[in-house]
C-alpha cells in the first residue's frame, strides 16, 4: 500500500512538473504623454472703423507668421446669432492678412474691414505650411509635431490637411453694440468671445 501511494505521488509529481500554470495579469496600458510641441495663443481684436487690429501673445518663436482672415456672415445673420456662433459664415475669406511674431512672442495683424456694416467671423491661425523652414523644423511642415491643445485644428491648405492652431472672434457691424472702438477677446472656445471692458 505504501509503495502504491508512493507510486501515485511520484506520477502526480512528474505530471505536475511538466504542467505549470502562469498567472497572467494584464496591466492597463499607460497612457502616452502628449507628444509634440505645445502652442499657446491668446489675444484680442480692436474694431476701429474700417480697420481691425489683432494683438496677440504666443509662445511661438520669433519670425513665426500668423494669419488672419474674415469670413462673411451675409446680410441676414442677426447680431445675436453672430455673437453666439449660430450663424452660417462663408467658406472663403473675404480679406486676409498676416503678421510676424516678435522676440517676445507678440504679434499684430491689421485687416481691412471690407464693409463695416456687415458681420464677419475673424479667424487667426498658426499655419505651419506657410512658415519659414526654421519654424517648420520645430512644428513639422504639415503641423505633425504640434501637440494637441485647446485651439488645435485640422484644416485644408492647398488641398492638403494641415494641423495648426486657431483663435476666433465675431466681428459685428459698426452700428451694433460694441461694433466700433471696442476690443473683443480672441478665443478658441465658441460662445466665449465677448467685448472687453
Amino acid at each position: 500500500m505504501r509503495n502504491r501511494l508512493m507510486f501515485i505521488l511520484s506520477v502526480c509529481l512528474i505530471l505536475l512538473t511538466g504542467c505549470r500554470v502562469e498567472m497572467a495579469i494584464e496591466l492597463p496600458q499607460k497612457s502616452a504623454t502628449p507628444s509634440g510641441v505645445r502652442i499657446d495663443l491668446s489675444g484680442n481684436v480692436l474694431l476701429q472703423g474700417d480697420e481691425l487690429i489683432v494683438e496677440g501673445k504666443s509662445n511661438l518663436p520669433e519670425d513665426s507668421i500668423m494669419f488672419a482672415g474674415l469670413k462673411d456672415y451675409g446680410e441676414f445673420e442677426p447680431y445675436a446669432r453672430v455673437i453666439n456662433w449660430q450663424g452660417e459664415e462663408s467658406e472663403e475669406y473675404v480679406t486676409e492678412s498676416t503678421g510676424v511674431v516678435d522676440e517676445k512672442g507678440n504679434f499684430t495683424i491689421k485687416l481691412n474691414r471690407i464693409n463695416p456694416d456687415s458681420r464677419y467671423k475673424l479667424e487667426v491661425l498658426f499655419n505651419p505650411a506657410i512658415q519659414k523652414s526654421k519654424i517648420q523644423e520645430i512644428y513639422g511642415f504639415w503641423g505633425e509635431d504640434i501637440a494637441f491643445n485647446i485651439g488645435y485644428l485640422d484644416f485644408e491648405h492647398n488641398e492638403n490637411t494641415v494641423s495648426g492652431m486657431i483663435l476666433i472672434a465675431p466681428i459685428v457691424s459698426i452700428s451694433d453694440p460694441n461694433g466700433d472702438g471696442a476690443k473683443w477677446n480672441l478665443t478658441n472656445i465658441p460662445k466665449k468671445s465677448r467685448p472687453l471692458k
